[in-house]
């Protein structure tokens, strides 16, 4: 795709004078790294690599349950991509984004994968926003072709592979804080719903445990097919049940639909509403009166301050114009940081050979933590035993003109994989993230 040269710089800062490539490499990847990092110039490349370019792969949706979110996964790349090639490309070489639509459905996001793989040899792939597509492409694309995969949406913590790395939130990072929160201030009898797949199910699972380890109590459960468009009988029993709270984990168009049903029922008016999936992007196609009072937990949201956050919207509208922002929502923050990452890895190998870059991402022999960046959601430091990372959280409240009223917020919280996740025969079986220490370590 073609590039505007004109860009608003969105990683970060620059590498002080003086400081040689291999230097900024070391000092930006620690775990007591400070400030934010550009990428390179060409003046600090070095490795032995072909000419072409470089290609990566994402996935997102520009149809289905999640069309919306395809557009900011496009945007947020691209001007990442762009500041990197304006500053020299990785090892010398431009990189160019290949986008692929997965439909919102598993058997497209594997034929997008295998595209992205086999037809385009892309060094890294990313996506997807369903945990189903996301756990099928790193077991039977990301692992047995040995193609590095990092995750720009949150995780429930089910994905063990050697080649996957997760950007995004896990369970405990969203969830925890979001239940702590609201059975403190708004009461201990939840009620949940969610979809009938890994996410919905992952979230509510973690959920009630958090809850009950509060005292609280879950007085119903729905689990629903994706697709579901009419809530009136789960209205009916939650307004029977009389929780305090609605904890809702629903993709796309079906929360949309849930919420505003939930609104006309005049349920948001007695009973918190709240959700781990809400952005900046899915507020904006939300009425005031369906919006108001919704409690959110997530990695990334537009009203924490930050330069980097002001600098990566700065960037989206001066590409895409006044409504550029709406497309900082919390995986486009993400995206920024799994190119960058993957970028500062390349580099640190000299190589964009797949096991190299995994070693370089994840630590040396010794260290717990892997690269870490600062960028749009904050700092982000790879965890080396579970390729998971460690991140902020920020628990907001949804206001009636659109806004987001910052609640709480958490600078670092260490990934923790949900026990539902734990078992040796599970990670065998399914891909799932082995927890005990019995279980084997990842295959070098």
């Amino acid at each position: 795709m073609e590039k505007d040269k004109n860009k608003e710089n969105v990683t970060g800062q620059k590498p002080k004078k003086g400081m040689n490539r291999r230097e900024f490499i070391k000092t930006g990847t620690a775990l007591t790294a400070g400030a934010g990092l550009t990428i390179l110039s060409p003046k600090w490349s070095f490795g032995t690599e072909t000419k072409g370019p470089i290609n990566l792969g994402f996935m997102s949706s520009l149809s289905g349950l999640m069309s919306a979110y395809g557009e900011q996964v496009i945007q947020a790349a691209e001007i990442t991509l762009d500041q990197i090639n304006e500053e020299g490309g990785v090892l010398g070489r431009k990189v160019k984004m290949i986008f692929q639509d997965d439909h919102s459905e598993l058997k497209y996001g594997l034929q997008a994968a295998e595209r992205l793989v086999k037809k385009y040899n892309c060094a890294m792939i990313s996506g997807h926003y369903f945990s189903n597509v996301r756990i099928a492409v790193s077991q039977q694309v990301s692992e047995p072709h040995k193609v590095v995969m990092n995750n720009y949406v949150y995780d429930e913590g089910a994905i063990c592979g050697r080649y996957y790395f997760q950007m995004a939130g896990v369970a405990n990072q969203n969830i925890d804080p979001l239940v702590e929160y609201l059975a403190e201030n708004r009461g201990k009898r939840w009620y949940f719903s969610g979809g009938n797949y890994e996410w919905g199910q992952g979230s509510i699972a973690q959920a009630k445990e958090t809850l009950k380890k509060l005292g609280g109590e879950s007085v119903g459960t729905d689990i629903v097919p994706m697709g579901t468009k009419e809530f009136s009988s789960i209205l009916g029993r939650i307004k029977k049940a009389k929780p305090d709270v609605v904890a809702i984990f629903q993709a796309g168009s079906d929360q949309y639909a849930f919420m505003k049903q939930f609104a006309a029922a005049g349920l948001n008016k007695k009973i918190a509403l709240c959700s781990t999936f809400y952005d900046e992007l899915f507020r904006a196609n939300l009425e005031p009166a369906v919006r108001e009072g919704f409690y959110a937990c997530g990695t990334y949201y537009d009203v924490v301050p930050s330069k980097e956050s002001e600098m990566f919207m700065a960037s989206l509208r001066k590409k895409y114009g006044e409504k550029g922002d709406l497309k900082a929502a919390t995986a486009a923050a993400s995206i920024v940081t799994c190119i960058c990452i993957w970028a500062q890895a390349v580099e640190k190998a000299g190589t964009t050979n797949s096991d190299e870059v995994v070693k370089a991402q994840e630590g040396g022999p010794g260290e717990k933590y892997g690269l870490s960046w600062v960028g749009p959601q904050g700092k982000v430091t790879i965890v080396k035993d579970s390729h998971y990372s460690v991140q902020p959280a920020h628990l907001i409240q949804s206001q009636p003109d659109g806004s987001h009223k910052l609640i709480k917020s958490w600078s670092a919280i260490e990934p923790v994989i949900p026990e539902r996740y734990g078992g040796c025969k599970a990670s065998a079986q399914f891909g799932c993230r082995p927890l005990k220490t019995d279980c084997p370590p990842f295959p070098s």
